[in-house]
């Protein structure tokens, strides 16, 4: 994770001993404050592994809560796949046995026919 507070050139200095850097990007929110976290982009995959091997885990950024993570982007595929899981795991909050108990907890407010 990166500080909040770090900015393009920081990362890419950090960065630039592993190869020559195409792109560096640090993820902003719609108020454009730092959301920790950076895309580095490297002519080569060796360097981009090169980078990984060496940084990952090895610092936390001053500023930062946790070390850093340095991996390979996520694939479309991989980000769908997680909405998915996190998807179905909200869909099991919504159970058969909460639907049973709504009649119980709010009896004058709903009449489950069927689940």
């Amino acid at each position: 994770m990166l500080s909040k507070q770090q900015t393009e050139e920081e990362v890419k200095q950090l960065f630039q001993s592993f190869g020559a850097i195409e792109e560096c990007t640090i993820l902003r929110g719609p108020d454009g404050v730092s959301k920790g976290c950076a895309f580095v982009k490297y002519g080569s995959h060796s360097e981009a592994q090169a980078a990984i091997n060496s940084l990952h885990g090895s610092q936390t950024m001053p500023g930062a809560s946790s070390s850093l993570v340095v991996k390979f982007a996520d694939t479309e595929k991989e980000r769908q796949l997680r909405r998915m899981q996190q998807m179905a795991g909200n869909v099991n909050l919504l159970s058969p046995f909460m639907f049973n108990q709504i009649p119980t907890a709010y009896p004058a407010y709903s009449q489950v026919e069927d689940v």
